[in-house]
This record gives structure tokens, sequence and C-alpha cells, in this order.
């Protein structure tokens, strides 16, 4: 006998098929035709020339680009940096501020801030205060003997990009770990501190351990947001001195838009999304290798 659909199931296919025709319109549909473009000679300045398949050119040409390797270091430098900055900093003010005290959660919300101000709003900000005439930074560092030309000097630009990162999305990963931290069970810590347990070993072998796979959760997430860094880049420092500072999103978009190499572009960006694709694989792998463990 053939079962019959319930009723809350149909109701429910009706209800999700306006966001996924949403989302096919807008991610699936651009995916397809980039990736179409990606294999073809297309020439936004030739509207007239034939389209013909090229097959693997623009990826071989693509990959072979010096200032997209240039930017692809620049990605993969920058993000280390801030992401190990990101955990190591939100972790230490998670420590302090998961704990029930007067006061801590006016500091939570404070320490948000960053996190909830727009990309292009937070580039703007920061531009203005490494400005080398009138910036906080030099007349604040320049009366203790620190005086660096932050957006004119390729290293110390990457240095300011490094710390514009970490502000910004410091509090995201401070927020998952508290999060984390007060949904852990109190009968390993009160174990141990019965046992004389110092609070360095009870951090050690109790909370990390423990923590664990919510770490490895908001690193992925991270990862895959920070790949993408693009709007306070932009207004930043555009990528400059130079290609210092220029990012894999920033590269793609100029080669698309600016130099109107479209099909490079394309075969680019998706030689981008296989490498995010790889590491995010790689990351969750290893988280669920971690919740094995831990159960």
């Amino acid at each position: 006998m053939k079962k019959k659909q319930s009723p809350d199931l149909n109701y429910g296919i009706v209800f999700i098929l306006p966001a996924i025709l949403f989302l096919s319109i807008t991610s699936l549909i651009p995916l397809a035709y980039s990736l179409g473009v990606s294999f073809t000679n297309l020439n936004l300045l030739r509207p007239g020339q034939p389209i013909q398949f090229v097959g693997l050119q623009n990826y071989s040409t693509g990959i072979r680009d010096g200032e997209f390797l240039t930017a692809a270091w620049n990605t993969i430098l920058i993000v280390s940096v801030s992401l190990g900055l990101q955990l190591l900093i939100g972790l230490m003010l998670s420590l302090i501020l998961s704990q029930e005290r007067k006061g801590f959660r006016l500091w939570q919300t404070i320490l948000l801030i960053p996190n909830i101000i727009a990309p292009v709003v937070v580039g703007v900000l920061w531009r203005l205060m490494f400005n080398p005439d009138y910036g906080i930074f030099k007349l604040g560092l320049a009366q203790i003997g620190i005086d660096k030309p932050w957006l004119q000097h390729p290293i110390w630009a990457k240095v300011a990009v490094i710390i514009v990162e970490t502000w910004t999305w410091t509090p995201f990963v401070m927020l998952t770990l508290i999060a984390g931290l007060k949904s852990l069970s109190d009968t390993p810590f009160e174990a141990a501190r019965i046992d004389g347990a110092s609070g360095l070993q009870i951090f050690r072998y109790i909370t990390m351990p423990l923590l664990k796979p919510v770490i490895a959760v908001t690193l992925l997430l991270r990862l895959m947001d920070a790949f993408k860094m693009f709007d306070s880049i932009y207004v930043l420092t555009y990528g400059g001195p130079g290609l210092a500072t220029e990012v894999l999103s920033l590269r793609i978009y100029k080669k698309g838009l600016k130099y109107f190499d479209i099909t490079e572009a394309s075969a680019q960006s998706w030689i981008f999304l296989i490498c995010i694709f790889v590491i995010s694989y790689i990351i969750a792998k290893k988280f669920v290798q971690v919740e094995k463990r831990i159960e």
C-alpha cells in the first residue's frame, strides 16, 4: 500500500520553494554562468567576436599569473596571522568574560561593536586613523618614538590590514567561544578542583579538550569568511602599496571588472573556490575526528 504524504511536508515544500528559487537565481545561475564563461574566449571589449571553447586555457593562464600568485600568498599570510590572533585574543577574552560577574555582560556588548560595523565603514575609520598627517597612530605613537609609514610601506601595510582584520573579527570568535564555555558541564571542573588541580591544569587538561569542537567550528566559519575579505581592504589600501596587500578577491575583482578580462577572472575565481572547499573539507574532517575521540 502506498504511503500518503504528510500535509505538513507539502506545506513545508511550498514554503521552502521561494527560498530555493531565490538562491538559484542569486547563486547557482551566476556560478554556472561563470563556470561556462571560464572555458570560452568571451571578450567584453569585443562583443561581436565569436565565442569559442578554449578548454583549460584560462585556468592554465590564470594559475601562472604572477599577480594572482602574489595575491594568493598575501591572502594566506594575512588570513593565517589574523586568524591566529583572533583565536588567541578571542579565547583569552572568552575565558575572562564567560564568568558570571557584575559588568561582564556590558563588556561583552561593547566588545561586539567592531563586528557589527559595516566593513566599508571599518575601512574608512582605520584609514583615517592610519593617516600619515593627522591620524591617531601618527599623533599618538609618535610621542613614544613609534612612527611608522603604515599604509605607505609594503610590510607595515600588511601589518595594518592584519590589525584591522583582528580588531573586526575577534568579537565573533569571543562570542562563539563564550557560548561553548557556558555549554560545558560543571562536573569535571568540580572534580578537578576537589582533587587539587591548579587553574592551569584545569585549562590544559579539561577546558581545552572539551572546547576543541567549538574551536574547530569557529575556525571553519572564520576561515571560509576570511578568505573572502574584500570591503575593508578595498577602502583601506586598495591592494597597495603596489601589490603588498592585494588579496585574491580583490585581484579577481580587478581582473574581471577593471581590466574586463572576464574569462580569466572566472577561471581564477573557480580555482579560488576549489581551494577554499579543499581547506574547509580538511578542517571539517579534523573536526569529525576530534568529536569521535571526545565521544
